[in-house]
């Protein structure tokens, strides 16, 4: 059951973690200096922004994805509420959350050990999410090295 209400945000992460090459910085801006739009965050400390970010909504999983303009990293997350609340996004939370960083075919997740975080939403209708989000997602495939840290998120998607 599980994997049914973490499925949207599988198709959400593997759709944004397309293209990109693996010698781009994960933790730049989005290609041309912007480091705004509807979804920024930092990046191990530097600034990251999605112009065009996702939201599905099934029943009470949420899920939301952005990628850069250079089409260099992609972040995203997933998790039920019903609600504006805190959610947890680290191992073992009853909501089935999770932070994921995508840069190629390497990629950091937040629900595995190691991992940590949660998302805050304020506002959450039929076609406006509004929030808040941090996570320290740890390697889970494609090579990949080091915890990532993202903080500083916040998304205001309308869709």
């Amino acid at each position: 059951m599980r994997l049914t209400k973490l499925l949207p945000m599988i198709l959400l992460s593997s759709l944004a973690a397309c293209g990109g090459d693996s010698s781009s910085s994960l933790t730049g801006t989005n290609g041309n200096n912007n480091t705004t739009g509807p979804m920024t965050a930092t990046i191990d400390g530097k600034a990251w922004a999605s112009p065009a970010p996702a939201v599905v909504r099934n029943g009470t999983i949420v899920s939301v994805a952005g990628l850069d303009l250079a089409l260099t990293a992609s972040v995203s997350f997933a998790f039920a509420a019903s609600a504006t609340g805190t959610y947890s996004l680290a191992p073992g939370n009853s909501v089935g959350g999770l932070g994921i960083v995508t840069k190629g075919s390497q990629g950091w997740g937040s629900a595995l050990q190691g991992g940590a975080g949660s998302v805050t939403l304020t506002t959450l209708t039929a076609n406006h999410v509004v929030g808040t989000f941090a996570f320290d997602a740890v390697p889970s495939s494609g090579g990949a090295t080091g915890t990532v840290h993202v903080t500083n998120g916040k998304f205001d998607i309308t869709y």
